[in-house]
């Protein structure tokens, strides 16, 4: 079986740009995401695989029978992608939601015959745009921050305490803006207040309550359901809750571009996350899991907030696409969570080769990659 991984990052979505306008951040966790999947993939399968011809070095530790193939500044990368992808009996595409890309990329892929492992059309719009994602949860009672975004018309509701959707936070005393169609947090500014958020608030732009707690996450891992590999059988692997760490400043901010408040980042992340807490997590998650149009294929990533009080859990953004949080989960399977996808190929064999199991240990990674594994005191 050959499987075409295409990491929009490492696989030349850039390579017009020159490497140090490229933000390090986003570069390191697209590696960390892109070897990862690479490696497992390689692991069951001819494994395919494009890459910035800058970031050679990048290649180095990877398994020595993966195929790669360069991208260049000239080159035009949907097409050289695409002309390798169909040469492949399936696709993963790890891409930023940022100006639609991500949808464009499946959407060419698709239309072309490709077999692509990524969630259907509707929720990679709704995912892709999170003033589109706060009204989707709340449309299906799903808690989620109270959200608005400048310029959108809101419905004639005079149960509305505020204009905006969502239940969560009304009366928060902090306030979050960030991108629309934004991916990691480097451009999400916080405030003391919404006036102050919403003062120099762009069209692209949402501003959302702070809601207090922690940050977590859960990743989803779904085979496909279409009839076609899995003959109708609608299959996913529902991966333990995991924290997120998350770094906040008040002194300069990491881009030119932001202004006021302070700011957030992505560090990476640990867990599994306490089991006395791992029920809200996975309530949230099937809930949303629930709604969603069709059951998920490839990966598909839940941010939450387990808040200091239960009754204030609730969905951040849903992620249509694989998230840095597998470097970490990866290491807590017993096997190889890609392997859903080798065991479709056998229908005979599926249902048993789903039930992965979990290590007690507790594992902590960062987006650039590194992991450290500890066994549970």
């Amino acid at each position: 079986m050959r499987v075409f991984v295409g990491e929009f990052l490492c696989g030349g979505g850039m390579a017009s740009t020159p490497l140090e306008q490229i933000p390090p951040s986003l570069l390191s966790e697209g590696r960390a995401m892109w070897h990862a999947l690479v490696t497992d993939f390689a692991a069951w399968a001819a494994v395919v695989t494009p890459l910035d011809a800058r970031l050679e070095h990048l290649a180095d530790d990877l398994p020595r029978h993966v195929q790669r193939f360069p991208v260049k500044a000239s080159a035009n990368v949907v097409e050289s992608w695409l002309e390798a992808a169909q040469r492949c009996d399936m696709a993963i595409l790890v891409a930023p939601e940022t100006d639609g890309e991500l949808h464009r990329l499946i959407a060419i892929f698709r239309d072309s015959g490709v077999e692509v492992l990524a969630v259907d059309e509707t929720t990679v719009r709704m995912a892709a745009d999170k003033w589109l994602t706060a009204q989707w949860l709340e449309k299906h009672n799903i808690a989620t921050p109270v959200t608005w975004a400048k310029g959108c018309r809101l419905p004639d509701d005079a149960t509305r305490k505020i204009d905006g959707w969502g239940s969560i936070g009304r009366d928060a005393q902090r306030w979050v803006r960030k991108p629309r169609d934004g991916c990691g947090s480097e451009s999400i500014r916080v405030f003391d207040d919404r006036a102050s958020a919403s003062l120099e608030m762009q069209r692209n732009e949402i501003v959302q309550a702070w809601i207090a707690g922690r940050p977590a996450s859960i990743l989803i891992v779904g085979a496909m359901a279409d009839g076609g590999m899995t003959m109708g059988r609608n299959q996913q692997v529902i991966c333990p809750a995991m924290w997120q760490d998350c770094e906040w400043g008040q002194d300069a901010p990491p881009l030119a571009s932001q202004s006021g408040g302070s700011w957030a980042r992505y560090r990476g992340g640990s867990g599994p996350i306490e089991s006395d807490l791992q029920s809200r997590g996975r309530a949230l998650a099937d809930q949303v899991l629930r709604a969603l149009p069709e059951p998920p294929r490839g990966f598909m990533g839940i941010d939450f907030i387990l808040a200091d009080r239960p009754e204030e859990d609730c969905v951040i953004e849903i992620n249509p696409r694989l998230t840095t949080s597998y470097i970490g989960v990866r290491e807590l399977v017993r096997g190889n969570l890609t392997s859903i996808w080798e065991s479709c190929r056998s229908p005979e064999s599926a249902i048993s080769r789903l039930s992965f199991e979990w290590s007690s240990d507790q594992v902590r990674w960062t987006t650039e990659g590194e992991v450290h594994t500890q066994a549970r005191q």
